[in-house]
């Protein structure tokens, strides 16, 4: 079987923990072009069509998917539409949004929910190297047992019950988590993975030296059908990218105050 560690492309897998950490240098030469990357980062709604170049898209891409995830579990998806006639009809189903029909890249961002048994399957299977090693107690409990009890759920809602009841007993003695208990709650935890992917996207797009925009309103079934996604597939939004022109900025950035936004307690 092969060792998904070592094969990893990535080099910084190679180094401990307190090797990532930032440095005092690192800090110096990254916090400023961190900051510019935020600053820069606007929603562009008119492009020049022109495409990303490949490598830059899939460096991108992939910059995504090192997005926090809550366990770990990545229920999500990007579909980075290339397809000329299949990017129209999205386009379409955005409403013919200047962002989506003249945008050089789109990114259906999909939140997959669903997949979190399969892939907690994965996650095991890497963590113990295919079996061929145990993880360590705290481990192995909290995903063969903790995981699999916030996100179970069945059509007569046993699960949903079982953890309602689990969490308010609990609950009476000492902080516990509340939620997921629904299936509402699990919808709402998958599309807060996958925003959390589609923010880092469109900040590696920015540091790349490109434009996006964040598109929410859109014809999500007629798009999950375009993509043939399942049925529990929900789509979160369209990212558009690529290079912007200056009527695509349609005005000055406008932020409340830190105080209304900010608050220490």
């Amino acid at each position: 079987m092969p060792t998904p560690f070592l094969e990893m492309p990535n080099t910084l897998n190679n180094l401990s923990h307190e090797q990532r950490r930032p440095t005092a240098s690192f800090i110096e030469t990254a916090l400023p072009g961190f900051k510019r990357t935020l600053e820069a980062r606007r929603s562009i709604r008119e492009y020049n069509g022109i495409s990303i170049p490949e490598t830059i898209m899939k460096e991108c891409l992939h910059d995504a998917t090192l997005t926090p995830s809550s366990s770990n579990l990545q229920t999500y998806q990007l579909y980075w539409v290339r397809d000329v006639v299949r990017k129209s009809e999205i386009a379409n189903a955005c409403m013919q949004q200047p962002a989506a029909t003249t945008a050089g890249e789109l990114v259906v961002v999909v939140a997959r929910g669903d997949l979190w048994r399969s892939n907690l399957n994965k996650l095991i299977e890497i963590m113990t190297e295919y079996g061929t090693r145990p993880m360590p107690d705290e481990l192995d409990n909290y995903y063969r047992k903790i995981v699999p009890l916030l996100m179970k759920t069945d059509a007569v809602g046993y699960y949903n019950f079982l953890r309602r009841v689990t969490f308010w007993f609990k609950g009476r003695h000492q902080a516990v988590v509340r939620t997921p208990i629904s299936r509402a709650d699990h919808r709402i935890y998958a599309h807060i993975q996958s925003s959390l992917a589609a923010q880092t996207l469109m900040l590696s797009i920015a540091a790349h030296g490109y434009e996006s925009c964040p598109i929410g309103g859109m014809d999500s079934r007629r798009i999950s059908r375009l993509l043939s996604l399942p049925r529990k597939a929900e789509i979160t939004m369209v990212v558009a990218a690529g290079r912007g022109t200056k009527k695509g900025l349609y005005g000055p950035r406008i932020r409340f105050a830190d105080s209304d936004l900010i608050k220490e307690v």
